[in-house]
């Protein structure tokens, strides 16, 4: 207990806070004195507490802000992701269908269940098996998706050749595989290929030979139904098409300080985050496309309790069977866009149409052997981009709170020495109204403090 309290009095005699020396020192100071600045440190804490209270909303609610950079020389940007999916085909289906000698009258079941559709399967709401749908289907549908060698047959990048199943790889998606160019999702990141001033503005060419459609995106999205298409009515290329589409990139870069500060301050996420409602999350990095598709799934898990068998699978959450898809087709309105509170990628990219040129010709003249041609380039590099800033941090409400309860105890002392005439008499009269100034300047500080903490 000794030692307990020797500490105390040495803490009191070298603490450098006003007040605290004249309540635990050991000096000889009277119980009326060290009564006198308990009561003012007491009232001073729990006026800088209702200061502090409003200041703490400051660093949870706006502490982050945007600035533009536009020292672009140095920048890496990421080529446009390309992905390119089949068209919804009744000939393949039949084709398909008589090959394996299967009944005809399948076709319009499987034209709904091999390809996305926005009722899912309205055919199986009419259920007779083997006649109008069959049980066991999702065999079959991963049979009659094309491949990448069925669709494309000639790419080049920067003017050269390259076999297109090479680098278009196979990526899950909401509207089933489909083939990516240039996608994060399929390998690490060094093999997204970056454009900058040395490597120059490469042009990516490709040659399809069934009717498809095209989104450009991100490196890191993952496509969804939500997705906004830069292309717009120009993503369905029916045969034979040439088309180009020239793009500019927008770009949003985080600081290093943004880290430090909590998801829900700084309001995004980073690649290697996950959001807080996502238990069932199965995606390796995290991207606002990314979260709608997983929020869409879920809202057809807990209506359905299974989700559409077309787009990627959820943790352990059943695909739809016939009736899933029947209750699917019961909710299509509810489920059509469902309310999802995902949060931004703290590092993003977006592109924006610059220009496109769309011709289509005749499928039975010199071109149609040769297919539909596209072209895919950036009209030029970007000149700036967002960059996200940490204005407050915690590390700032720490020296906040010092120079707050610094001028608070400065307040508390000048208090104390103006109250000296009623104390001491006459004696401390030469000092009243000098300290009454000090007083009212350090309660004008505190004005000043609590107007910046609103």
């Amino acid at each position: 207990m000794d030692q307990i309290k020797k500490k105390i009095n040495f803490f009191g005699d070298k603490s450098s806070f006003h007040g605290i020396r004249h309540i635990f020192s050991r000096s000889h100071i009277s119980w009326f004195e060290r009564l006198f600045w308990l009561t003012i440190l007491t009232v001073c804490s729990l006026g800088a507490l209702v200061i502090l209270r409003s200041s703490l909303s400051l660093y949870s609610e706006d502490a982050v802000s945007f600035s533009v950079e536009t020292n672009y020389l140095d920048w890496d940007t990421p080529f446009p992701t390309l992905t390119i999916c089949e068209s919804p085909s009744t000939e393949h289906i039949k084709a398909y269908l008589v090959a394996n000698k299967l009944p005809i009258s399948l076709t319009n079941f499987y034209k709904e269940v091999v390809y996305w559709n926005a009722k899912y399967c309205k055919h199986c709401s009419f259920y007779k098996p083997n006649v109008t749908c069959v049980q066991d289907f999702e065999d079959q549908v991963r049979h009659m998706r094309l491949k990448c060698n069925q669709i494309l047959t000639e790419c080049w990048w920067d003017g050269k050749p390259f076999r297109c199943c090479d680098r278009f790889a196979a990526v899950e998606t909401e509207y089933g595989v489909c083939y990516s160019f240039n996608s994060g999702l399929t390998g690490n990141n060094s093999s997204t290929i970056i454009v900058n001033r040395r490597v120059g503005l490469p042009t990516l060419v490709f040659t399809a030979i069934e009717a498809i459609w095209i989104r450009v995106h991100g490196p890191d999205d993952v496509v969804s139904v939500m997705m906004d298409n830069a292309l717009g009515s120009s993503a369905s290329l029916p045969l034979v098409t040439d088309v180009e589409v020239i793009l500019k990139a927008e770009q949003t870069v985080s600081d290093v300080s943004v880290t430090a500060l909590h998801p829900d301050v700084r309001g995004c996420l980073y690649q290697n985050e996950r959001p807080a409602f996502a238990d069932k999350w199965p995606f390796k990095k995290y991207s606002y496309s990314a979260c709608v598709l997983y929020c869409r799934a879920m809202a057809q898990y807990e209506l359905c309790n299974c989700t559409y068998h077309v787009m990627p699978k959820i943790g352990d959450i059943p695909v739809c069977g016939i009736q899933g898809l029947i209750c699917l087709n019961k909710n299509k309105e509810s489920l059509e866009n469902p309310t999802c509170s995902c949060p931004m990628g703290c590092e993003e990219i977006l592109y924006k149409l610059v220009h496109k040129f769309f011709v289509r010709h005749s499928a039975s003249g010199e071109l149609a052997s040769r297919g539909t041609r596209g072209k895919v380039r950036l009209a030029q590099l970007p000149s700036l981009r967002v960059r996200r800033l940490a204005i407050r941090d915690t590390l700032g409400l720490v020296g906040y709170s010092r120079n707050l309860y610094q001028i608070i105890g400065h307040a508390a002392f000048d208090l104390y020495v103006a109250a000296i005439p009623v104390l001491c008499g006459p004696i401390g009269r030469p000092f009243y109204v000098q300290y009454v100034i000090y007083l009212f300047k350090d309660f004008k500080m505190l004005a000043i403090y609590k107007r910046y903490s609103i």
